[in-house]
């Protein structure tokens, strides 16, 4: 039997039509593949790194013991990655924290938070004043969200926060404070914790107010954060909150950093210093961003 050639033009169709579909999904699901693949090695290694951090010193079959679901070529690749950043130090079958590496994190730390020092006290300030009588409130890490974590007033609010460092202050000099902290892994470059619990516990947590600070920001890359975990985290909130507010002083403007957590449409308002330049004013202004101005505080 012969058919017309419009018939077999169809099927020629079709049958193209099957191969490219097939194609797209073959390559969605292995892209899909890929990035499950890497987030559970990130979170592996977050996970090895947070077990030798609270034990100080583990031999390698206690560490073996620990993940059953990897082999131990797997968890000896992990232990390398930590060796070559320096967070860890091996030694006959043992690995151990690097307490040099962590005293480094510590530094860096406390080196940002006198780094425009009266500009961040300045933000806290002025962040303080939109408030308005909400009573859950989450604070997110680094020298800025400290400067503002001093300046909170001790009004019986509940405090959310994924730093361990303002969590400990808000419960010494505000006592009227009650405070969650939302546990995971500690990151001791920012003093943050995400990771493991972190997330599940935020998505059953109501979040009147956010208060979030950024790494970076620009037109395309929006809000930006150097590490993974705490990019999830902070999107995890911003999902959650009734209203997000973000602190940035001018220095994170035009910096890019490797994720993006938020766009300006996800936030609310901006509290920024007085030197914010007119295109950045006017992009987020333009996408219904409230935008207050702090003024320099010298202490």
């Amino acid at each position: 039997m012969i058919y017309p050639n419009w018939i077999m033009s169809i099927w020629t169709w079709f049958g193209l039509f099957c191969l490219l579909s097939c194609a797209i999904w073959s390559f969605v699901l292995w892209l899909i593949y890929k990035t499950a693949g890497v987030y559970i090695m990130i979170e592996r290694r977050a996970a090895v790194l947070e077990v030798i951090q609270s034990h100080g010193e583990i031999t390698t079959e206690q560490l073996f013991s620990q993940f059953p679901d990897y082999t131990p070529k797997t968890i000896r690749r992990d232990l390398a990655y930590w060796e070559q950043a320096g967070a860890i130090l091996r030694s006959h079958g043992k690995a151990r924290v690097n307490r040099r590496y962590m005293f480094q994190m510590e530094t860096q730390y406390s080196e940002r938070e006198i780094e425009n020092a009266a500009d961040k006290n300045a933000l806290g300030a002025a962040a303080v004043s939109l408030l308005n009588g909400y009573r859950s409130l989450f604070i997110d890490s680094g020298t800025t969200m400290m400067a503002f974590a001093r300046r909170l007033p001790d009004a019986g609010m509940t405090v959310i926060t994924a730093a361990p460092n303002i969590a400990l202050y808000i419960a010494a000099h505000k006592p009227q404070c009650s405070v969650l902290l939302t546990g995971g892994s500690l990151n001791p470059k920012t003093l943050s914790c995400s990771g493991y619990g972190s997330d599940e516990l935020i998505r059953i947590l109501n979040i009147d107010i956010a208060f979030m600070a950024t790494s970076g920001f620009s037109q395309n890359g929006g809000f930006m954060v150097g590490e993974f975990f705490e990019c999830e985290v902070k999107r995890s909130v911003i999902a959650k909150a009734e209203k997000v507010v973000m602190l940035m002083d001018s220095s994170k403007i035009g910096k890019n950093m490797p994720f993006t957590f938020a766009k300006p449409s996800d936030i609310d308002a901006l509290v920024c210093g007085p030197d914010i330049d007119k295109e950045t004013e006017a992009y987020l202004l333009s996408k219904d961003v409230q935008i207050l101005k702090s003024d320099i505080i010298r202490l």
